[in-house]
């Protein structure tokens, strides 16, 4: 990730933070804080990593087709992964995660890159799916507007980040299915390989190494990547997957309600923790610094001041949980690195590129 880009995902953050607490009492925030149920916030923190479990499980499956990995050699990076997104910049965990399985367990890193793209699209559709289906139930006004400094979160801006999303998920889906298909994978690699011979000006030594280190390595390349999406060849599996994704995410919306129990002044039923839920999840694929602070803070106060939540208890929730769905992962991270024996901080993109180019 480039300097620019953290500095961006950093002032946003930043922003986002400051002008979500600047109108808020700050005592009132912390006698707030200081009044909700511990018990509850445990009980949502187990949930909460319950709902991890099963995702580790649905990763195993994605990579069976390429590895046939057991569920620790699934958790360890998956684990390690999501504590890197926590406290590195550019979200590094999302390939950290295949470069870790190809050094313990062999896969391929661009065949594990495309299971993370997998997993993301069933993520993806959950998400979707749990959009129309909450905001279909609950009643929001559409001209509500959360003025936060110089940044205005609405309705409008909620749509458009949803339509962007399902415009990339389509996008990939595409892709995905033409690649997974024998005869057009084959017709891209016979184009790829005719390439150095329409180079009439470079020499045969040239046309060599430009086969030898340029086109061969991306034909393997598309042959790993075609292999990571071999799930969508078995629909029993893909149901399976899409059966865990809603297990997922109902957990962790259900996660969000056990720990609204345990603060005061919040009456929100499930639907509407659902709804803030989603929220979160579309303003944090903005920009930020590790961690989503910031974004997160100001999803989740849009989300709640919508449904009448007073603003120093929808602050107070939104920060408390906050902490309390990623701290657990950051020690879970950091207890599996010290198992494995995974350096975390040597695991960045640019290591990931040297090694596809290396291995692949």
């Amino acid at each position: 990730m480039s300097y620019f880009s953290f500095i961006i995902g950093f002032l946003l953050s930043v922003g986002a933070l400051y002008f979500a607490l600047l109108n808020i009492p700050m005592s009132s925030l912390l006698e707030y804080i200081s009044s909700v149920s511990y018990s509850w916030v445990f009980l949502s923190i187990v949930v909460n990593f319950i709902s991890f479990l099963i995702r580790v499980y649905r990763w195993q499956i994605i990579v069976k087709e390429i590895n046939d990995i057991n569920f620790c050699s699934a958790y360890h990076p998956t684990a390690i992964a999501f504590m890197m997104n926590c406290i590195l910049p550019g979200r590094v965990g999302e390939l950290a995660r295949p470069l870790i399985l190809n050094q313990k367990v062999g896969t391929p890193i661009t065949g594990g890159i495309a299971t993370i793209v997998t997993e993301r699209l069933f993520d993806v559709v959950i998400l979707i799916l749990l959009y129309s289906l909450v905001f279909f139930y609950v009643d929001i006004d559409p001209n509500y507007q959360l003025q936060i400094g110089d940044y205005t979160l609405s309705s409008t801006l909620l749509s458009s980040l949803a339509k962007h999303i399902f415009i990339l998920f389509i996008f990939l889906l595409v892709f995905i299915v033409c690649i997974s298909f024998q005869s057009i994978r084959s017709y891209l690699k016979k184009l790829l390989s005719k390439i150095p011979g329409l180079i009439f000006f470079v020499s045969d030594r040239g046309k060599n190494f430009l086969t030898s280190r340029c086109i061969t390595p991306i034909i393997n390349m598309i042959d790993h990547v075609a292999e990571g999406f071999s799930l969508l060849k078995h629909p029993k599996r893909i149901f399976h997957c899409f059966f865990l994704s809603i297990v997922i995410w109902l957990l962790i919306a259900l996660s969000y309600y056990i720990f609204g129990l345990g603060c005061k002044n919040l009456n929100l039923n499930f639907f509407e923790m659902c709804a803030i839920m989603v929220m979160i999840c579309f303003f944090i694929s903005l920009p930020s610094v590790p961690g989503y602070w910031g974004l997160w803070e100001a999803g989740g106060l849009f989300g709640m001041t919508i449904f009448g939540v007073e603003e120093h208890a929808a602050m107070g929730f939104t920060l408390l949980n906050h902490v309390a769905q990623i701290i657990p992962i950051i020690i879970a991270g950091f207890i599996s690195a010290a198992l494995t024996g995974t350096s975390i901080f040597s695991a960045k993109k640019q290591q990931v590129i040297e090694n596809i180019q290396n291995k692949e």
